[in-house]
């Protein structure tokens, strides 16, 4: 035989009367005679691909649905039990969260913004990531309290918790930049700060609600305190820096003018 194609599979030359590919033995299919490749290995791929978007899909919608009634209806009882929500699932909510700010941001954003200083996009992406960051850092308090609080506590669990929660948090955010949207300010800033106000206090919820699960190496109240210290002191830093570059914006803007 004449070597005049490749195994689809591992890519070693076989011969047009070979059945088998003599490197890892991959059936090969014949045609009229003739060795002819399997299936392409793209096509293969291609369909694994679909095959697990499908999957992936699937098991996503059923878990949204059986989320959203235990946290519209027992999330005391959800927070109670050991139960908890995939890392994937997780993250679509988180992603479609993102998304949804975003797009938020670039319609309340006005355009001509930028005529005082720095562009709409950096304004916008400044925010999105002020608010991911204030976001990831009140998670990554709030695990490291509870972690003190009892090493057994896995970080699943208080991720897929922090996230139930802030549901209602992120719910309350949502619709006050709704309403900012359709020029209803105060309706706007009181949605707004009740949600900032949510978030603030997730993670005391969060602590009380394990207190009756697990055994603290010290009362929960302590625990309370550690965090109204931190959230503190990172709140002045906070306010200190946003005071600094306020102040180093209008004095660029009476610089130039």
């Amino acid at each position: 035989g004449v070597f005049n194609m490749n195994c689809p599979k591992c890519g070693s030359p076989v011969m047009q009367d070979d059945r088998f590919c003599g490197e890892c033995g991959e059936k090969l299919i014949q045609s009229n005679g003739n060795t002819t490749a399997v299936e392409s290995t793209n096509n293969e791929k291609v369909e694994k691909f679909k095959s697990s978007l499908n999957t992936y899909k699937n098991e996503t919608l059923n878990e949204s649905k059986g989320f959203f009634k235990n946290i519209f209806t027992n999330l005391d009882q959800e927070i109670s039990s050991a139960h908890t929500y995939s890392y994937k699932f997780i993250a679509s909510l988180v992603g479609a969260g993102i998304l949804l700010l975003l797009i938020f941001l670039l319609i309340i954003v006005p355009a001509d913004i930028s005529f005082f200083g720095p562009s709409k996009s950096s304004i916008v992406f400044s925010v999105l990531f002020s608010i991911i960051f204030s976001l990831a850092l009140l998670f990554a308090i709030t695990l490291g309290i509870v972690k003190l609080l009892n090493t057994n506590i896995n970080v699943h669990k208080v991720l897929s918790d922090f996230v139930s929660f802030n549901l209602f948090s992120t719910g309350f955010f949502f619709v006050g930049l709704l309403f900012a949207l359709i020029k209803v300010p105060s309706f706007a800033m009181i949605l707004i700060l009740l949600s900032i106000l949510l978030f603030v206090v997730s993670p005391i919820y969060l602590m009380t609600k394990y207190s009756n699960q697990f055994n603290f190496r010290f009362q929960v109240v302590y625990g309370i305190l550690i965090y109204f210290v931190v959230a503190s002191i990172i709140l002045r830093i906070l306010v200190e820096k946003s005071i600094s570059d306020s102040l180093d914006i209008v004095n660029s803007l009476l610089t130039d003018y």
